[in-house]
């Protein structure tokens, strides 16, 4: 190839080039907006009877990041309220119907909040249990009776000291997520609670900064939900 056909091509590629730094950069992609999704009918899962809704959604089944979305019902639309970045179960989630106790993963699907416990009840309208210094548990033994509940007592070496947690601070503010309940199959998980973190993944739960939290509670009522996992697993399109 000889100089001047060179040069042609120099040229038109400079030509090119310029016609393209004219157009500007590429568009980046909107942010993904879970609650503008489900007003467009994407999500796969149910949301019942519920007027706010909590997504916590990873980017897969792997990973222990959420982000968590509040979304308000107004009409037959739904509204971001608030957002904020969370963590899950430290191997991620678990596949729909999957999830087993001791796995480390948060399950995946469409769950009820129907009540809360911590230090003091920050203004939630879910039925609230203030903890004890002392004597409060969550049964986490499969076949016990009060598996995946709440007692009293001399919480079992298996099982979810309430009232400690509370005091190290996870547990200062906790929704219960209503994932293998009430009727609970053994060994298919338990304790799995919407509650004070955000920094380390959890065991299974959903965790997020204290405040962010305190302000979730105070909208959610009997029957809203959360709906958590993947967002290729929530999400059509």
């Amino acid at each position: 190839m000889n100089y001047r056909t060179l040069a042609s091509i120099a040229l038109a590629g400079g030509a090119a080039l310029a016609a393209l730094t004219a157009l500007g950069p590429p568009a980046a992609a909107a942010p993904f907006d879970p609650c503008s999704a489900i007003s467009q009918g994407r999500l796969r899962y149910p949301t019942g009877s519920a007027q706010h809704l909590v997504l916590a959604v990873s980017s897969d089944y792997a990973s222990n990041y959420v982000v968590v979305t509040e979304c308000a019902k107004k009409g037959r639309s739904w509204t971001k309220v608030t957002e904020t970045q969370g963590r899950a179960g430290a191997n991620g989630f678990a596949r729909p119907g999957q999830k087993r106790e001791g796995d480390g993963k948060s399950p995946t699907g469409s769950f009820t909040f129907t009540q809360a416990f911590g230090m003091g009840n920050p203004g939630t309208r879910l039925p609230y249990r203030t903890l004890r210094e002392s004597g409060d548990c969550w049964g986490a033994t499969p076949g016990e009776s009060h598996y995946n509940d709440y007692y009293s007592g001399t919480c079992g070496q298996t099982d979810e000291d309430l009232s400690t947690i509370m005091q190290l601070g996870s547990y200062r503010q906790a929704a219960v997520i209503d994932y293998n309940r009430p009727k609970p199959v053994p060994g298919h998980g338990s304790a799995i609670f919407f509650h004070v973190g955000g920094t380390s993944p959890t065991a299974g739960c959903i965790a997020i900064d204290e405040a962010r939290l305190r302000g979730i509670m105070r909208t959610l009522a009997p029957g809203d939900r959360i709906i958590m996992g993947p967002r290729s697993e929530l999400f059509r399109g």
